[in-house]
């Protein structure tokens, strides 16, 4: 059975903040690199995810994503803010997983 995870990711000056929903984290912060390299030339890239939820129904990963779709940005910084008032990038690449010497600053 899938798990579905709820999220939401910014930039690192904290400009855009995306919702969205996806069954494999790790993937979909790639693809979602690779977009914003195309999309945000020379701008500030999504890269921080910030934000998740897990949920073991897609209809109810669902339907939270498009509650949160409907936030208000104040109202999703709030709730960022609940769970990781330091707005930490909370996905960690598999690539620094393999890595040794890994030092997390906070």
């Amino acid at each position: 059975m899938e798990k579905y995870t709820v999220y939401i990711i910014t930039d690192s000056n904290r400009t855009y903040l995306e919702t969205g929903m996806c069954t494999d984290v790790h993937r979909r912060l790639a693809e979602i690199k690779d977009a914003s390299s195309i999309l945000f030339a020379g701008t500030s890239r999504l890269n921080n995810m910030v934000y998740t939820e897990h949920y073991e129904n897609k209809e109810q990963a669902e339907a939270r994503e498009m509650q949160l779709k409907h936030f208000t940005r104040m109202q999703r910084e709030r709730l960022v803010r609940s769970k990781n008032p330091n707005w930490l990038n909370l996905s960690v690449s598999p690539a620094l997983l393999s890595n040794k010497k890994v030092v997390v600053y906070a």
